[in-house]
């Protein structure tokens, strides 16, 4: 390889290398919550995930930040928290390889034959911020369940830091 080919290998590979590695991660801006997410004082959880767990893990969370008053009745709420579960499925065609030994030719005959198919059932916790008063949702997202991370304390950290971040950047 001549100087120049190796100089020219050499700048695009730190020209790249800079690019990937030396580039900043962008700060992803939220849109703005509806102020009545920010000035209400109570929450009513409504679960209507048929996961006793849901409710319970969103009461703890929301014990533990502290920022909304739970209350029992949906008329007493500034805003409901609506929990449900949603399902999505996948089919992916397998194969299986075999390697296969001709005692006759004493030669092996390899390569891949179909295995049939398999499903897979993604399991997601939705969760609605609804304004009891008019019925129209403040703020919603979901997320998938996961073995190590539960989906209700995703929703509700994601929840915290949105509200904690925009009442940070309003503040003086």
């Amino acid at each position: 390889m001549t100087k120049f080919k190796q100089w020219f290998v050499l700048t695009v590979f730190l020209a790249s290398a800079t690019h990937v590695f030396g580039a900043k991660k962008q700060k992803i801006e939220h849109a703005p919550l509806p102020a009545k997410m920010l000035t209400a004082k109570t929450v009513y959880i409504q679960n209507e995930s048929g996961q006793p767990a849901v409710a319970d893990k969103a009461y703890t969370e929301l014990k533990q930040w502290g920022r909304y008053q739970l209350v029992d009745t949906k008329e007493k709420a500034d805003l409901v928290f609506l929990f449900t579960l949603a399902y999505s499925r996948t089919e992916h065609n397998t194969s299986d390889y075999i390697s296969l030994y001709n005692s006759q030719t004493g030669a092996y005959t390899s390569g891949s034959v179909p295995g049939g198919s398999t499903t897979t059932t993604w399991t997601y916790t939705q969760l609605r911020v609804v304004d009891p008063n008019t019925s129209v949702t403040l703020w919603a997202d979901e997320r998938v369940w996961l073995r190590k991370h539960s989906a209700t304390d995703e929703l509700m950290d994601s929840l915290r830091q949105r509200v904690e971040e925009q009442e940070k950047a309003v503040s003086p």
